[in-house]
């Protein structure tokens, strides 16, 4: 039997890519790697709901196989059963957001759509308490899993790995024209949508490389925001140099002039070029410099000249 939740299509139900096992099978029993409550600009997450926090689930397996995965060891591990997990029902899940006062619930750490049932199921519940559901993505989805999860999600950060399909065969052991699928499905269907670039040096960190995948940002729109992350040696790839600063903040200003309104660094000393600024007069409207502080009017509109956000608050 083929499954068709991504786009490897595995034959097997046993020996898929993304590591699952027949003990993930039952759809109320989440198996959770890693729970935790952060900051939803850790995701990141600049324009949806600034300064709150959001409860994070991390369960087990991915359907890439990146040399570069700073989880691997819940996302790539050797043997999936013997990574250590604890099981929540989606109403434990739902009433620890609760008992928390958290307006969302993220699935992140690994990749969140190898297991649509829970994600599903976990929203559907979260909605009647008006909790949102928020995916971190590889965005390497089938459209038979787009569409079933479309209801159910609220926002996502899909990490682009590169705009080359090479990059996506060599490095990651996957396809980038999914990937780019999924990005454009969510915008299209209203899902508020931020994009993450990892720079990794002598990979897709030279201008050409930017280019594209900003080209590809503002061509969908431009309203989008983009994250440049910088690279820290992990896994495979743990020869490797660190990014340096410079190379994500000229990532950042390049984003801005080929015309995206809003492109922020990652991994790298928090600056002025971590706030957000009014398009329209370049008032400041969130300081992100120490702590999270927002200056945006309750309609969603800078407090200087009035003109709307494009934030969600």
């Amino acid at each position: 039997m083929t499954c068709n939740i991504c786009p490897n299509y595995c034959k097997s139900d046993i020996d898929t890519i993304c590591k699952q096992n027949p003990q993930y099978d039952d759809e109320n029993v989440i198996d959770a790697a890693s729970v935790a409550i952060d900051p939803i600009e850790k995701k990141p997450l600049y324009h949806y709901l600034p300064g709150t926090k959001t409860l994070s689930i991390g369960t087990v397996g991915c359907n890439l196989n990146c040399m570069n995965c700073q989880n691997h060891t819940i996302a790539r591990p050797e043997n999936a059963l013997i990574v250590p997990t604890k099981s929540y029902t989606p109403e434990q899940i739902v009433q620890k957001a609760i008992d928390n006062d958290i307006p969302s619930i993220s699935w992140t750490y690994n990749e969140p759509t190898i297991h649509p049932k829970w994600i599903i199921n976990t929203s559907h519940l979260a909605k009647e308490y008006d909790i949102k559901t928020i995916l971190v993505t590889n965005g390497y989805t089938s459209q038979e899993t787009l569409d079933n999860l479309l209801e159910y999600v609220d926002a996502v950060n899909v990490d682009i790995k590169s705009l080359d399909d090479a990059f996506y065969k060599n490095v990651c052991s996957g396809r980038l024209e999914p990937v780019l699928n999924s990005v454009r499905f969510y915008v299209k269907n209203n899902i508020h949508t931020e994009i993450t670039n990892l720079l990794i040096p002598g990979y897709n960190d030279n201008i050409v490389d930017m280019k594209k995948i900003i080209n590809f940002v503002v061509k969908l729109s431009d309203k989008i925001p983009l994250h440049f992350s910088a690279f820290y040696p992990q896994y495979k790839l743990s020869s490797l140099e660190p990014t340096s600063a410079n190379i994500v903040y000229k990532a950042c200003d390049l984003g801005q002039y080929l015309g995206l309104k809003y492109v922020y660094p990652g991994n790298v000393p928090v600056s002025y070029k971590n706030n957000t600024y009014c398009k329209n007069c370049r008032h400041l409207l969130i300081d992100r410099s120490n702590s999270i502080k927002s200056y945006i009017k309750d309609k969603c509109a800078c407090p200087n000249c009035n003109h709307k956000v494009d934030i969600i608050i």
